[in-house]
């Protein structure tokens, strides 16, 4: 079935070399999987980090940084299709470095080539060429946006993670049609995957095009695909299991050990110190000192070992299923050319010594510094749509709760109706809430105002649009009200006019004025800079601290550590929206970031008395735990 077209001369003669089964081979291959993974992650870092700092400049340059806020303008200068070019080709870096070389490097090894790493990734890029038509292109995109969202198929660290932004996700599941909908093409995106799993080993191994390679896939699934499945069921299982036991050696029983230890030291007070400092410590502060430098060691070796595990069962779970490509596609065999011995243990040794070295140094120094590490000051909590589901959407009593709540602000959306008015509406018209598909902007402010809204909460009530005058009549002097200029009519007289209002009722100091449109932002705060701006974005590339406004407020996907400390670094204030997920509320209000936005306000609360009460191993490995994901 398969052209085996993928070189004779490359291989070296089986009968040279000792014949193993393949657990032995897998065993014996895991240190070049290991230095594979590690070499080609170093290497492929030098052209992205250039290729980052380049479309870091470029968005960067004359106010031009890239986001949702602006995409439509950036796009359209000379800047846009450079940094697509920029950044289609930082993708297919990640796809060749991190999935093609792995699967020939699986291909050398069960056929006793000699696994070299620039010499795989060389050959990884050469067989880019063979993607460049419309099914290699679809099966590109599948990989870097498919596969992450319907679980099924290869991915790479850069997509990896990718999902629908929870914004989108909740307008997509408030309705059952859509919700229908969404779960059917996630269906459809699963069974294309399955079908055509095979089809990038096709193109890789055997140099096949890509139409050909998915049609050769599909037929090894029709005979194959309920051997298959029980292969990779197995091996799944297997390695799930000790990668649990690691997780339980590693993170388990470290923390069970050190809450208990916790009781001990939990009362002692203690501050940064210096070297000399901690050296001369005694007593309680001694053994809080202790006890502080033993949990972040804790943390980052016991993180290592699991990453470390959990990077050697990918990329033995990528040789078994190589594996099963070749058995599906040629003769079943039962011995496979044994690997080369290298295993210059004495540097091995040395090797953990050093990180365990590094481990101890680090643990020291974060120890010294523990409080400005890892106590960070609460975020203020902002009610979305102004009390969240506490209370009505969009509505006075919302504020009314937000504030009782002691929240830091409420968010809501203004529009600017025909005669002139400002009113309260999240969609852009009342077709959602009262049935009435007309939008604010064709309305005056008495038709606005004749409107019945549906009560959110289910009460079944009915409630009045309320007026921007109105909300900020409540909020002034007692919490900030972030007002998004929203729809058609979000424009520079929309922000002359808000000003306007604000300085009638001598609140400034109360309002700030967001926006998912940047240009209106950046007219507000080079026109009125008293009032304090922010733009909503969704996503965004290069510099994004060199936006002129005061707050920069992300997506959950967008607000990274990194970015944060960056806005910070430049004087400016970082938010995210909107997040109401018990695990979204505990990332987020342990960040350093200045502001969260929720409808959970409750729940907010809730998280935030835990994390309040947390030990300081708890502190570490909340904000140190991932550093070493895969």
């Amino acid at each position: 079935m398969a052209s085996n077209k993928s070189g004779e001369g490359r291989h070296f003669k089986e009968e040279e070399r000792k014949q193993v089964r393949f657990s032995r081979l897998a065993f014996q291959s895991l240190p070049e999987l290991w230095n594979f993974q590690v070499a080609a992650a170093i290497i492929s870092a030098i052209p992205l980090s250039l290729m980052g700092w380049i479309f870091k400049y470029i968005a960067s340059t004359a106010d031009a940084t890239l986001t949702s806020a602006n995409a439509g303008s950036f796009l359209l200068s000379w800047r846009g299709p450079l940094v697509i070019v920029l950044g289609a080709w930082a993708l297919l870096i990640v796809v060749v470095t991190e999935l093609f070389s792995q699967i020939l490097l699986c291909d050398d090894i069960l056929n006793g080539r000699k696994a070299q790493v620039f010499g795989t990734i060389r050959r990884g890029f050469e067989s880019l060429r063979r993607f460049f038509n419309p099914i290699g292109i679809l099966m590109l995109a599948y990989v870097l946006l498919a596969a992450p969202l319907c679980g099924v198929g290869f991915s790479v660290s850069t997509t990896g993670s990718l999902y629908v932004p929870h914004f989108v996700s909740e307008v997509i599941f408030a309705n059952v049609w859509t919700a229908t909908a969404y779960r059917a093409v996630l269906v459809v995106l699963a069974i294309v995957g399955i079908l055509n799993i095979f089809a990038i080993h096709g193109v890789l191994v055997d140099e096949m095009a890509p139409l050909e390679a998915c049609k050769q896939s599909m037929s090894l699934i029709k005979k194959n695909g309920l051997r298959f499945a029980k292969t990779m069921l197995g091996v799944f299982a297997a390695w799930s299991l000790m990668l649990l036991l690691f997780i339980v050696l590693a993170d388990v029983i470290p923390s069970f050990h050190f809450d208990n230890q916790w009781e001990n030291v939990k009362g002692v007070t203690l501050g940064s110190l210096s070297l000399d400092e901690a050296l001369e410590l005694e007593g309680g502060q001694l053994e809080l000192f202790q006890y502080r430098i033993a949990s972040v060691f804790s943390v980052l070796f016991g993180g290592y070992l699991v990453s470390f595990s959990a990077l050697l069962s990918s990329s033995y779970i990528m040789l078994r299923f190589t594996r099963c490509y070749w058995e599906y596609t040629r003769d079943v065999r039962e011995l496979w050319p044994a690997r080369d011995k290298h295993h210059k243990y004495l540097l091995k040794i040395a090797n953990m010594v050093v990180v365990a070295f590094v481990f101890v140094i680090a643990s020291f120094t974060c120890a010294a510094f523990f409080d400005k590490l890892f106590i960070m000051d609460p975020p203020g909590i902002v009610a979305h749509r102004t009390g969240g589901v506490l209370a009505p959407e969009n509505s006075l009593e919302g504020l009314e709760v937000a504030i009782e709540h002691g929240c830091l602000g409420s968010e809501t959306d203004i529009h600017r109706t025909k005669d002139g008015h400002y009113i309260i509406n999240h969609d852009d018209t009342f077709r959602r809430l009262a049935g009435v598909d007309r939008a604010p902007k064709d309305m005056t402010l008495e038709e606005v105002r004749s409107i019945a809204l549906k009560d959110t909460t289910g009460s079944g009530e009915f409630l009045q649009v309320p007026t921007l005058e109105e909300m900020l009549d409540i909020t002034v002097g007692k919490e900030i009200l972030f007002i998004e200029l929203k729809g058609a009519t979000a424009d520079k007289q929309m922000v002359d006019d808000v000003v306007a209002l604000c300085r009638e009722r001598n609140c400034v100091d109360d309002v700030a004025l967001i926006s998912l449109d940047y240009e209106v932002i950046k007219y507000a705060e080079e026109t009125y800079p008293e009032f304090e701006t922010g733009v909503l974005i969704f996503v965004g590339f290069g510099d994004i601290t060199n936006m002129k406004c005061d707050y920069v407020l992300m997506e959950e996907e967008s607000a990274t550590r990194n970015r944060i400390v960056d806005l910070h670094n430049a004087g400016k204030k970082a938010g995210v929206w909107t997040v109401n997920t018990k695990d979204g509320l505990t990332k987020f209000l342990d960040t350093g970031i200045d502001v969260v936005i929720t409808d959970e306000i409750s729940l907010a609360e809730e998280v935030r008395g835990e994390l309040d009460s947390r030990s300081d191993y708890m502190r570490v490995r909340d904000a140190l735990g991932g550093m070493f994901d895969v």
